[in-house]
C-alpha cells in the first residue's frame, strides 16, 4: 500500500536532510499508515499523537531511500491496571516522484473473523 506526501520536490532530489525536513513537517499525513494496525498488540492500543520522529534517511538506489523512524503508542486498560507507553522503531522505503514522496508501507491490518473463515 502506498502512502503519499505531496510536496514541491524535484524528481532528482537526493539531499537527505532536505527530505527529512519535508517528511518531519508532513508526517502526520501518513502517521496512521506508518504505525500500522496496533490491534496486533492489544484491542486497547492507541497511537500517541505527535510522537513520530524521523531518525534518519539513507539513500538506497535510483531516488529511493530508507527512512528510520520511531513513534509511541499507549496501552490503557483500567480493569487490568495497565497504563503503559511503548516506543517502536521502524523503517520504510520511499521514492521521490515528481511533486511527491511515495512510501511503500506494508499493510498489516489484522484480519477479521470473516477473513479467517
Amino acid at each position: 500500500m502506498a502512502s503519499i506526501i505531496h510536496c514541491d520536490i524535484a524528481m532528482d532530489e537526493d539531499d537527505c536532510e532536505k527530505l527529512q525536513r519535508i517528511i518531519q513537517g508532513n508526517i502526520l499525513k501518513i502517521a496512521e499508515a506508518l504505525a500500522g494496525d496496533l490491534q496486533w498488540y492489544s484491542q486497547n492500543a492507541q497511537l500517541v499523537p505527535n510522537s513520530f520522529h524521523v531518525i534518519s534517511i539513507q539513500p538506497s538506489d535510483d531516488y529511493r531511500f530508507k527512512m528510520l523512524y520511531d513513534f509511541s503508542w499507549n496501552l490503557f486498560n483500567p480493569c487490568l491496571d495497565l497504563n503503559e507507553t511503548f516506543k517502536r522503531r521502524e523503517e520504510v522505503l520511499f521514492q521521490v516522484s515528481p511533486g511527491a514522496l511515495v512510501f511503500a508501507v506494508i499493510d498489516n491490518a489484522r484480519p477479521s473473523p470473516a477473513d479467517e473463515l
